[in-house]
């Protein structure tokens, strides 16, 4: 579910971290269109900023596994460099603002002064918290800032809106979840370097599944299924499911469903495993509340979709690839507590923050 305002205002305040970047010569033409949205141009500036923020966000984690420059790798194997991909995310995010932003009024929906006030605020705190070449990098100075912070806080606004209007009943049965652990022995063969597949023997699938019987049959005498697995050096996992679950092979699920609670089935065999199934509770209270909300969340996201769908694709909307294509991933945007834990390599490395980064070249044109 949404958060409300106060959620969502607190959140803003959390972007006054300071965020630092390596040096590039180029810094992207702010004023210069990136989308219109029905005549209202949207500043690159604005998409600018709003992805460097997300960069910066994403860096400390992705950076960590896939190296700092992970905005320029292929990381979903689409052809795309990751941060193409982050890019168009950015402008879809911005082209629903404006639409929303359009629109809100006819739900009787705006910001309160209050709330305008408190984006405002937002918006200079991190302007003090930054130095003069990260702000021009991020293309964030006040007007840009506050006016992505108030997009932010609208659509959160038109949001809640859409979802005071669903139903909040919800079936008991349709959301219950049960609780299992279970075992699985695969029976699928050995495959080489080169591809190639070579399938099990008769006698190492009764091998398999001998060892499985082995495994219930202690299970079921100590009652300890995640004991009696690693005995024979497997382990159990556990899973939460409801009636509509399709998470669980057929067989799983009927033999699963069958059981009562702190009952063991027998071995299961369906084509690709071997399954020894245990029911831990038939009504795992915390899973099916967690579904009731996941239902209730859904329903809150279709009720805007059907505000906002046909909004959108009545608007005229048109995009200026070649300014959106400027903004790429020389820099690294992150915050200083990442930096500070590499502080061997700042030595070496320009930084957009302070003045040791260069400045650039020239504008763009």
């Amino acid at each position: 579910m949404k958060k409300n305002m106060a959620g969502v205002l607190a959140i803003l305040l959390v972007m006054t971290a300071a965020l630092t970047g390596c040096a590039g010569k180029y810094y992207p033409d702010s004023a210069a269109e990136a989308v219109n949205v029905d005549g209202v141009s949207v500043p690159l500036g604005e998409v600018n900023f709003y992805l460097r923020y997300q960069q910066t966000q994403m860096q400390g984690t992705y950076g960590m596994y896939f190296g700092e420059d992970f905005m320029n790798q292929d990381m979903m194997g689409m052809g795309t460099p990751y941060g193409e991909t982050i890019r168009d995310t950015v402008v879809e995010t911005l082209k629903e603002y404006y639409v929303v932003e359009a629109h809100a009024q006819e739900l009787s929906v705006s910001l309160t002064e209050e709330e305008k006030n408190a984006a405002s605020e937002a918006a200079k705190a991190f302007l003090a918290a930054n130095d003069s070449k990260s702000l021009k990098a991020m293309s964030a100075d006040e007007a840009t800032v506050t006016h992505v912070l108030q997009l932010m806080a609208l659509q959160n606004k038109v949001y809640e809106n859409r979802a005071a209007t669903i139903d909040t009943e919800v079936d008991p049965e349709s959301v219950a979840q049960k609780r299992i652990s279970y075992v699985e022995n695969s029976k699928a063969g050995t495959v080489d370097e080169e591809g190639n597949e070579t399938e099990l023997t008769e006698e190492e699938l009764a091998e398999k599944k001998e060892q499985m019987e082995a495994v219930l049959a202690e299970a079921k005498a100590g009652g300890d299924l995640e004991a009696a697995a690693q005995a024979h050096e497997m382990s159990a996992s556990s899973i939460t499911y409801g009636k509509d679950s399709t998470s669980l092979d057929e067989a799983v699920f009927a033999a699963a469903d069958a059981l009562v609670e702190g009952e063991f089935s027998e071995l299961i065999e369906t084509e690709d495993y071997y399954y020894i199934v245990y029911m831990e509770s038939t009504f795992d209270e915390e899973a099916t509340e967690t579904a009731r909300e996941n239902e209730l969340s859904q329903r809150e996201r279709e009720a805007y979709d059907a505000w906002y769908q046909p909004l959108v694709e009545s608007a005229e909307i048109t995009t200026n690839e070649e300014a959106l294509e400027t903004l790429t991933f020389e820099r690294i945007f992150r915050e200083p507590e990442a930096e500070a834990e590499d502080a061997a390599a700042e030595e070496t490395e320009d930084t957009v923050s302070g003045d040791t980064a260069d400045e650039p070249e020239g504008e763009a044109q």
